[in-house]
């Protein structure tokens, strides 16, 4: 990821995108991230830019969605306590990602659905939207912070994944 260049003038245009991502309703802790984020890395920045200019709000929700996906990926330089998954686990893990989501989304559902768990994560609804309409693999991070917001420890994620 390419390193940012910052200026005043720039640090001003983000948080005005961060304003005008603020009063279109999405969640605080994205839109500080977003911009904490996007002062380091220029892809950050690009996709705020590309969100302010996209006038479809399906364009706009998979934007968020790939902004996120970058703050997670910006962000792995912290220590990421739980449960670890070993690496010979990864092929059987692979085989059952999508039973796995689904099996999640259930007890999601339980606690309110995808709107309750974007607030108590603080992931946008488009991104949770995209993790469990896709068969990629999760990403830890995001595992762990569903797993913080459901009540559920992390060795039950994990259990659940494995199956």
């Amino acid at each position: 990821m390419k390193a940012q260049v910052i200026t005043p003038d720039l640090k001003v245009e983000l948080m005005e995108i961060g304003a005008l991502m603020h009063k279109k309703g999405l969640p605080t802790s994205f839109i500080a991230a977003a911009v904490e984020t996007a002062f380091e890395f220029e892809g950050v920045y690009d996709l705020m830019k590309m969100w302010t200019d996209e006038k479809d709000k399906n364009e706009q929700n998979e934007i968020v969605a790939d902004i996120q996906d970058l703050i997670d990926d910006c962000s792995q330089k912290e220590k990421i306590e739980g449960t670890y998954i070993r690496f010979d686990d990864l092929e059987g893990i692979a085989k059952n990602i999508r039973t796995f989501k689904d099996t999640l989304r259930l007890e999601i559902d339980k606690h309110g659905g995808l709107n309750n768990l974007a607030q108590l994560t603080g992931i946008p609804q488009p991104s949770l939207s995209r993790f469990f309409g896709s068969a990629s693999m999760p990403r830890r991070s995001t595992l762990l912070k569903i797993a913080k917001a459901l009540n559920l420890s992390q060795v039950q994620i994990a259990n659940e994944w494995l199956r």
